[in-house]
């Protein structure tokens, strides 16, 4: 069809149909288009209906490609506007069968088939990928390019595949062919389960030498040779031609469209057990995520190719008492939820300033951030397939955690895609079991793009029911809210659900104290201060010991503070023993005293040094008397000296000793916030038109004046090359010289890539090459 039949027929369209089409394809009004050759233009272009074809759905597909081997077979019209190969829809409904039902030379199908299979046509009419003429339906030639060499599973004719040979029109021509050259024992058999296995795969490898089976079918041309697959392969490549897959499927397509998706597979999980299980991972993310920030205090190193190296994530992981592949997928987790951070300076992963925020907020608040990190993240599942590296060890968790070689820009949209699908299964069937229904359903509704990222379904649910989102393999109500776009009102269905917070524990005589769930941050924080936290489960214990009530004595606390704090907190009394041990270190803490000084200030004149002490102008300074002869200062030597010149006090500086720095030692390393770790994803959602954009973008189309008809442009020629190399069929082919002069001849494409094709020119028995951007039109002989 050329790219002005196009034109005309949407100039030809009503409002309410280019508003309709402008939803269905958003990218043909983005950026707006200024008048109809340009809209047919860009819904002509590759892009635009690559990107079309791969929202279409398993019935949607099977009726187009029906509609396209069906043009194959047609023969066109020599004359008038219509010219060029069309369909009914009586014949596409008869075609569109089993297999059992009446073929293309049949009766005509019932009306319920012929409505159904009417009202898919007329779905891909209103996304221009089909367009109507008096003589029936038609599929544009870009449209027919972009589905492929093999639609509906057929090969390529046989005239196109170079062969002579004269098939059979139906399966029992095809078993006596057959059975006229397989001749020996089970050959028969093992040849039809060869044919049976060609319609899911119409293009075999052949090994050399060929077996019986190959042979039997290369001599009876139910598979033509393609040559050697790569120089110095042992295997060679052939297809089964069209005709042969026709007759061996009883002239049908072999598959019956509906246009309603599948039933979920699979049995119903019991709800009680789905929350339960939820509840149980939502705390044990908050748990684990939560140790992981406190145990990366000291930061984490990158390693120079990018990425954290195998012994520090062991190390992190013995800390926090998990293993390294769930560290793996918490530390890209909170590093997508911002918690985490890369200190660009020192390439040092730290906490980021907001950890302790969120420590302080609820668990709701907590797990809200996360889920909201995850679903945003334009990452790689760590529990899924990663990029083969040099680093790459083993399986899928192997992956190198925090490495930019995990990017995956459309992250976002895919995780988006598995929480639809498996809401909508779960709205028809409760409960259901999503590893099986969702790669069903998203098999079922984009079967192109699940051909692509089908590997990644069964890992996203694996990190879905780590989130709480999906529990026991089906999907909880806050997984379905969060799949509407609902996470406040998920969050909050999480906050009602868990169970409130502890704010007593259980001491006991061996100095240790419980807490039997959940504890209150605070408290919990608290306790770890004073005692060392043991167990990574529900129930957490705290070992009290000298060395860890010494460190609460150090930050200020004291025994009779510690005490008392135990005491409003604790299920019984204070047990004798822990009563003790807190006495008698209190009683030994404090004998030996550690300070930190930034300078030191030495008179023989102990007057003197009285007077400085004593000056109000230096108690910025924080001046103190260690002996009669010496003081000093909480500030570096530098500034001393200044202050000491500005209250009229001259010194010198002392002759040796190590420069020092106003800062105190052991400071954090600065953790630098804006700017992303990782590049942006891509938007989740895609761009659709706002009602004031769809007026816009028609009224301009009404104002702009009607172009003059014109033939082919350069997206369909390339399309009609492109059909016509992979068919073997002529093309007259117009280009222009450097002078701008046109020229036509008649030619058979043969491969078109690199901006070139290679054509052959019958009359003179020659290959020629010809660039593209000189090719103004392309017409199928």
């Amino acid at each position: 069809m050329r790219a002005a039949t196009l034109t005309d027929h949407l100039s030809g369209w009503p409002d309410h149909r280019l508003e309709r089409l402008f939803s269905l394809r958003p990218d043909l009004c983005h950026p707006p288009v200024p008048d109809f050759a340009a809209l047919a233009a860009r819904a002509s272009t590759q892009m635009s209906v690559l990107r079309a074809l791969d929202g279409l759905d398993r019935a949607h597909l099977d009726v187009l490609e029906g509609m396209a081997v069906l043009t194959v077979l047609g023969k066109p019209p020599s004359t008038g506007p219509d010219a060029g190969p069309t369909v009914a829809l009586s014949r596409l409904a008869s075609f569109l069968t089993d297999g059992t039902a009446p073929s293309l030379s049949g009766t005509a199908p019932d009306e319920a088939r012929l409505a159904a299979v009417s009202a898919l046509v007329h779905d891909l009419a209103e996304a221009a990928l089909v367009v109507e003429h008096s003589a029936g339906w038609r599929v544009p030639v870009p449209v027919a390019a972009a589905l492929g060499p093999h639609p509906l599973s057929f090969g390529r004719t046989a005239a196109a595949l170079g062969s002579e040979m004269v098939l059979p029109a139906d399966r029992e021509g095809v078993l006596a062919l057959l059975g006229r050259e397989a001749v020996q024992g089970d050959l028969l058999s093992r040849a039809t389960a060869a044919l049976d296995a060609l319609q899911s795969s119409p293009v075999a490898r052949v090994p050399e030498p060929p077996g019986p089976v190959h042979e039997a079918l290369l001599r009876t041309g139910l598979l033509v040779p393609l040559g050697a697959d790569r120089p110095g392969s042992a295997e060679s490549l052939a297809e089964h031609p069209l005709e042969a897959g026709l007759a061996w499927r009883h002239g049908t397509a072999g598959r019956t469209v509906d246009p309603e998706p599948p039933a979920p597979p699979g049995r119903a999980i019991n709800p009680a057990l789905s929350r339960n299980a939820a509840l149980a991972a939502v705390g044990d993310l908050l748990r684990g995520a939560a140790d992981l920030l406190e145990a990366m205090t000291g930061g984490l190193p990158t390693l120079r190719s990018g990425g954290v190296g195998v012994r520090d994530l062991k190390r992190l992981a013995d800390a926090v008492g998990g293993t390294p592949e769930d560290v793996s997928w918490l530390l890209e987790l909170l590093a997508s939820a911002g918690l985490v951070i890369l200190d660009p300076d020192t390439s040092i992963w730290v906490p980021a300033a907001t950890v302790p925020d969120w420590r302080r907020s609820e668990r709701q608040v907590q797990w809200e951030a996360l889920v909201a990190g995850w679903l945003t993240s334009g990452r790689a599942p760590m529990l899924g397939p990663v990029p083969v590296t040099s680093a790459t060890v083993g399986g899928a968790a192997s992956g190198r955690a925090l490495a930019p070689d995990r990017n995956r820009p459309d992250a976002p949209r895919l995780r988006a895609a598995v929480l639809e699908a498996a809401l909508e299964v779960s709205d028809e069937r409760p409960s259901t079991r999503l590893d099986e229904a969702v790669p069903d359903r998203q098999r079922w509704r984009g079967p192109r793009q699940h051909a692509r990222s089908a590997a990644f379904t069964l890992p996203l649910l694996a990190e879905a029911e780590r989130l709480g989102l999906v529990g026991a393999g089906a999907l909880t109500a806050a997984g379905a809210l969060v799949a509407a776009g609902r996470l406040d009102e998920a969050a909050a269905a999480v906050g009602t659900a868990l169970p409130a917070p502890l704010t007593r524990v259980r001491l006991q005589g061996d100095l240790t104290a419980v807490a039997p769930g959940y504890l209150d941050p605070e408290v919990a924080g608290r306790l770890a201060a004073m005692a060392e936290v043991e167990g990574d489960g529900t129930a957490r214990v705290y070992r009290f010991s000298d060395a860890s009530l010494h460190r609460a004595l150090e930050s200020g606390s004291t025994a009779d503070e510690l005490e008392a704090y135990l005491e409003d907190h604790s299920e019984d009394e204070i047990p004798q023993s822990l009563r003790y041990l807190i006495r008698d270190v209190a009683r030994r803490h404090g004998t030996l005293t550690v300070g930190a000084m930034g300078a030191w200030l030495r008179s023989e004149d102990e007057d003197l040094l009285d007077v400085i002490v004593a000056d109000p102008a230096l108690a910025a300074a924080r001046l103190e008397r260690l002996a009669p002869t010496v003081v000093v200062a909480g500030v570096g030597p530098a500034a001393l000296h200044r202050m000491l010149t500005e209250a009229g006090h001259r010194a010198g500086s002392a002759p040796v000793g190590a420069p020092h720095d106003d800062r105190p030692s052991g400071s954090a390393p600065r953790a630098h916030a804006g700017g992303g770790t990782f590049p942006e994803p891509v938007r989740a959602v895609r761009w659709s038109p706002s009602e004031e954009e769809l007026a816009a973008q028609i009224a301009r189309l009404r104002s702009a004046p009607q172009p003059a008809p014109s033939g082919a442009g350069t997206e369909e020629a390339v399309a009609v090359l492109h059909q016509a190399a992979r068919q073997r069929t002529e093309v007259d082919l117009v280009t222009v010289d450097q002078r701008g002069q046109r020229q036509s001849r008649r030619v058979v494409p043969l491969a078109v890539a690199g901006g070139r094709v290679r054509c052959l020119v019958p009359d003179r028995e020659a290959e020629t090459v010809v660039p593209l951007h000189r090719i103004v039109s392309a017409t199928t002989v």
